[in-house]
């Protein structure tokens, strides 16, 4: 089974083998018959699930979690202990997103075929540490799709991980120290630009060779639509006014010069 990150980073549920989701917005409440209808689909190997607690989360590892190559777990907000997790050893991908009480991950040195976690809407969880053990985790996101205010303490974990690709979409890493994923394995980086200013992420830039992903770019396109009428804006670093597309294009090719001579610059240092 190939994993598709797309696939799975979605609430489009039909793309799941089995999907056991509770109608109810916060997840609802999934109990041990509900995850028995698992003995009915022995050879699948995705899965999608709301709404467990603890207990009900640790049978579904326990009794079901060896068949499966990817679980998203999706809205199961009273899960605390994530450590059951270290008994899948056959466990290809990951995701989660919205809890709030779980306030560390796992031990991830069983998991020795994990090769995508992203982890989503966490309010109580602020290290990364555990990514470290993954012997063979290349992907990994982390951040918020609803409200952008996790925190991380810092980036540090990752440089002594197998990340290759490398997402954060949450509000603050609070060491402030991006620039020690220089020294990471890491050559494709998701993340707003709008946490740099243009010398901090030219710097960045110039010390990741061939680096891809959104970050390589200091700059996004964002079209907006109001009343019948379609602009589209170039949305720049932190302190940076956002131009308009086709109006501020001059503007657009001197910010891009600044921004390349910095790279220069900083690559030579």
């Amino acid at each position: 089974m190939k994993i598709d990150l797309s696939n799975f980073e979605t609430s489009n549920f039909s793309l799941f083998d089995v999907s056991i989701v509770q109608k109810d917005v916060g997840g609802g409440k999934t109990k041990k018959e509900d995850i028995d209808c698992l003995a009915e689909y022995p050879t699948a190997k995705s899965l999608i699930i709301s709404g467990l607690n603890q207990e009900c989360f640790e049978y579904l590892i326990r009794r079901y979690g060896g068949q499966f190559e990817a679980i998203s777990f999706w809205k199961n907000k009273l899960v605390s202990d994530l450590s059951p997790l270290e008994d899948l050893v056959n466990i290809k991908y990951i995701h989660f997103f919205f809890n709030q009480r779980a306030a560390n991950l796992w031990d991830m040195k069983n998991n020795k075929e994990l090769n995508g976690l992203s982890i989503y809407d966490f309010s109580k969880l602020h290290s990364i540490e555990e990514v470290a053990a993954a012997p063979n985790l290349h992907y990994f996101s982390i951040g918020n799709y609803v409200w952008s205010k996790m925190e991380i303490n810092s980036l540090k974990p990752l440089t002594h991980s197998q990340i290759t690709h490398f997402g954060w979409w949450g509000d603050k890493i609070l060491d402030g120290d991006y620039l020690c994923l220089a020294d990471s394995r890491i050559k494709r980086l998701d993340m707003p630009i709008a946490h740099f200013k243009l010398d901090e992420l030219a710097q960045l830039v110039a010390n990741i060779p061939n680096l891809a992903g959104e970050i390589a770019r200091p700059y996004k396109e964002f079209t907006v639509t109001e009343s019948g009428e379609t602009t589209t804006y170039y949305i720049l670093c932190k302190g940076r006014r956002r131009l308009i597309k086709g109006k501020d294009d001059d503007k657009l090719k001197k910010y891009l010069e600044d921004y390349n001579s910095l790279v220069e610059k900083y690559k030579m240092e």
